[in-house]
């Protein structure tokens, strides 16, 4: 499922890439806490591996990777999430999973923002796809 929204065009692009990733990450937060999820915490540090946004609906943990993109010429948001990057998510998820005892079910998500387009894409990264059999056994 994709939600898709337009940003205002009041928000500047000329800010440094720290300062529109923290923008970007302002945006992914505002939108989970309307969609009903409570922000457990951002850039959440686990294992070595930075998590932007831990929030929780339920029982259900969800990461939330930001990316952010002045445009779409050199692949786009969506395609920025690596395979190494998705794979340290997924430990990170696991790690986190073990310090709450209410968790039930874990999701990684994307927040895909090019220019003025925001994407949510819900379980973006799927752990039978970006992880060998070896490395789910050690997770």
């Amino acid at each position: 499922m994709h939600i898709v929204l337009r940003l205002r065009q009041s928000l500047s692009l000329r800010r440094s890439p720290a300062q529109a990733g923290r923008d970007g990450e302002r945006v992914a937060a505002l939108l989970y806490l309307c969609c009903g999820y409570r922000v457990l915490g951002r850039n959440v540090r686990v294992g070595g591996t930075q998590v932007d946004l831990v929030c929780r609906r339920g029982n259900q943990l969800v990461l939330v990777e930001v990316k952010r993109r002045r445009t779409s010429a050199r692949g786009g948001a969506r395609q920025a999430l690596g395979y190494d990057q998705a794979r340290r998510l997924l430990r990170a998820g696991m790690q986190l999973r073990g310090r709450y005892s209410w968790v039930a079910g874990m999701r990684v998500d994307l927040v895909a923002i090019d220019g003025w387009r925001v994407q949510i894409v819900r379980s973006a990264i799927d752990g039978d796809t970006h992880l060998s059999e070896s490395e789910r056994v050690m997770l």
